[in-house]
């Protein structure tokens, strides 16, 4: 579940602005987090056949380049803890994604899964300057 207090890009305006980076058909749009971020997950299929994902910040608009600043491990690890407080177990990376277990200073054991190709926050730092 998603709620902010800053208002949210419309999925028309997600739609259109995924439109500009790859014409074509629009088969899907998602709203989800990564991270604390709300993305929208815009799938096009182009004219030639060919399928992209387009992740556009859904508070300012902003396109986020895939492959463009994968994650490493150490910030994977930083953000984790940024949910949940605590002792990080294991760092396992399987499928593009960091699965993060963490001994919770509440007692619990959380996992935690962070998408690896894209550091969001590094993407959004670089999209700002």
């Amino acid at each position: 579940m998603i709620s902010e207090k800053r208002s949210l890009l419309l999925k028309e305006q997600a739609k259109l602005l995924a439109l500009k980076e790859y014409k074509g058909i629009v088969k899907s749009i998602s709203l989800s987090k990564i991270l604390t971020l709300p993305i929208y997950i815009v799938d096009i299929l182009t004219l030639n056949g060919e399928e992209h994902k387009v992740k556009i910040n859904a508070q300012t608009g902003s396109v986020l380049k895939e492959k463009t600043i994968p994650l490493t491990k150490s910030r994977a690890k930083a953000y984790a803890l940024r949910q949940h407080k605590g002792i990080i177990e294991s760092v396992v990376l399987a499928n593009k994604q960091y699965e993060i277990v963490i001994l919770g200073l509440d007692g619990k054991t959380h996992s935690v899964k962070i998408d690896a190709e894209i550091d969001v926050l590094a993407q959004e730092e670089r999209n700002v300057q």
